[in-house]
């Protein structure tokens, strides 16, 4: 418990010193271009950036742009969205859960913050929504948002066109 509320400390006190950090100068992403078909499968355009594919999804009502990325276990974003969150006013002390320990690609294991996004959206309004979604926080400014399998597992499927540039998200 007390590592928990040192956490939060540790988060919300970051939150504050930073947020003073200079704004995005990207605009939000727009859900409502994703398409959703009469049998409810959600297809939504990816942009590519480098080699990764990045598709809008909102977390707690904010509008992110996320790595797809199947070889990501859950969720997991940097300091840098948390503190977008909660320059929003969409996450709160509440949302802190803790600390948890991840294994990264270069196989080293890994302290980081656990938060619990109340909503996630993918797709827009006719899209999947899913509530009470768990995410790690890597303890720094430049780590990049995954939307990794935690997430993608709540589709019946999961199809990926790099002709047409779009990502199928079929509803279960």
């Amino acid at each position: 418990m007390k590592i928990s509320k040192t956490l939060s400390v540790v988060l919300f006190s970051t939150i504050v010193i930073f947020s003073t950090c200079t704004k995005d100068k990207k605009p939000p992403v727009d859900l409502s271009k994703a398409k959703v078909s009469m049998n409810k499968d959600v297809v939504l355009p990816y942009q590519e950036v480098g080699n990764l594919k990045t598709i809008p999804v909102r977390l707690n009502g904010v509008n992110l742009d996320m790595i797809f990325d199947t070889g990501c276990s859950g969720m997991s974003m940097s300091l840098n969205e948390l503190q977008t969150l909660a320059k929003n006013g969409k996450i709160t002390e509440s949302d802190v859960l803790g600390t948890t320990y991840s294994t990264i690609a270069d196989g080293s294991i890994v302290e980081q913050g656990l938060i619990n996004l109340r909503e996630v959206q993918i797709g827009g309004e006719d899209g999947i929504f899913l509530k009470n979604v768990e995410a790690s926080v890597v303890l720094n400014q430049q780590a990049p948002i995954l939307l990794g399998n935690g997430v993608l597992d709540e589709a019946a499927s999961v199809e990926v066109d790099n002709v047409k540039k779009t990502i199928t998200f079929r509803r279960r």
